[in-house]
């Protein structure tokens, strides 16, 4: 009797054990499979992960860091990808047969030049690194060089800092055609873009944009985008003028010839004698722009891309009609407005992180002038 209820508790437990098994093993089925149908519908093959090497001491392996250039703000789509549609919430569509299907790496460069040493607390070269617990201090102006440097960095492109000197007779962003012309000659195409203008969205490859505008290497030197419509901001003609602060140059025979002349416009004995008197910005006259958007852009018309103020000029604030839906540029309110825009984009640690990277790696991107144009 007691060797018959032993066989009988043995039996229960081995179909208990085999029904515990056969148990899990239907649940990490179960969850498998629930696994796959979750992300079955997402676009994971569109991840470009793009690795960020940094050369200084700071720790770059940590999630948080590898999180954002691979995550957060890693290239989202290719160069030509159809659609382009942040958050699924708008849509933007490339035109058929773009000239762009491949990312240009170093061969695009990104400039940015100042006779300003920005080097006061809260600026870029200041001596302690911007963090947003001293919001206060944090110099809008350094917030926009970041940008450019951090856009660069994420899609790999060349970035470059140039200090120059101040001239005698004329306000600075006259060294624009000089220096552009100069750096230009080491890449297929590069990108100038003044410090208070933002590349909006981090993940959007510039050579997208390029697709999107239709900007060739074939036909097109350089690619401005226009003012806001307004009386002032017209030449002489009365054509709104093509802002200056952000432009795309190609590396090709023409745009040289574009730049030289633009250079030479103010000199005297010049090809545009009357643009002397955009040496300097008097109340409602711009400088190099005023001189590029009153001679040198009409000598040389089918080689520059005009672009829409809407999407390449301007910011909502300023209510001018110019939303700059990629690139947004602050004529006004440049310190506040800066700080809000970039620091969506380098919110928390970032900015303190991405400012300690930018210092620590002057050296591979920071020239002064001289130096450049030996």
């Amino acid at each position: 009797m007691i060797a018959t209820r032993g066989c009988g508790l043995r039996r229960f437990c081995w179909v208990a054990a085999i029904t515990t098994l056969l148990l899990l093993l239907f649940t990490f089925i179960h969850n498998r499979s629930m696994s796959q149908d979750l992300f079955a519908g997402t676009s994971r093959e569109r991840l470009i992960p793009h690795a960020v090497p940094f050369n200084t001491s700071t720790e770059s392996s940590q999630p948080w860091i590898d999180f954002y250039f691979q995550r957060l703000q890693n290239p989202s789509v290719l160069p030509d990808t159809p659609l382009y549609a942040p958050y699924g919430a708008l849509k933007w569509y490339l035109p058929e047969d773009v000239p762009w299907h491949v990312g240009l790496g170093k061969d695009l460069c990104i400039i940015d030049f100042d006779d300003r040493p920005f080097n006061a607390p809260g600026q870029v070269f200041g001596p302690r690194v911007m963090r947003w617990q001293e919001a206060e201090t944090v110099h809008g102006l350094s917030l926009g060089i970041l940008n450019h440097w951090l856009y660069s960095k994420i899609h790999g492109y060349k970035y470059y800092y140039i200090t120059v000197d101040s001239f005698t007779d004329r306000r600075t962003s006259w060294k624009k055609p000089a220096i552009i012309s100069k750096l230009l000659a080491k890449h297929q195409a590069c990108i100038y873009i003044d410090s208070d203008a933002l590349f909006r969205n981090l993940d959007l490859p510039f050579e997208w944009l390029m697709n999107y505008w239709r900007i060739s290497a074939a036909s097109n030197s350089l690619a401005l985008a226009f003012d806001p419509a307004h009386e002032w901001n017209q030449d002489e003609f009365g054509k709104e003028y093509l802002n200056t602060g952000f432009l795309v140059a190609q590396n090709n025979t023409r745009t040289f010839e574009i730049l030289d002349a633009w250079q030479d416009c103010p000199n005297d004995g010049g090809r545009y004698p009357q643009c002397t008197k955009f040496r300097t910005n008097d109340p409602g006259r711009p400088t190099d722009q005023g001189g590029f958007g009153t001679y040198v852009r009409y000598d040389y018309a089918d080689d520059i891309k005009e672009l829409p103020c809407d999407e390449a000029n301007g910011f909502p604030e300023a209510h001018s009609g110019c939303d700059g839906t990629f690139i947004r540029h602050l004529w006004t309110g440049k310190d506040g407005l800066l700080k809000i825009f970039a620091g969506g984009q380098m919110p928390g640690p970032y900015l303190e992180y991405f400012h300690t990277e930018y210092l620590g790696t002057e050296a591979e991107f920071h020239m002064q002038e001289a130096e450049l144009m030996r």
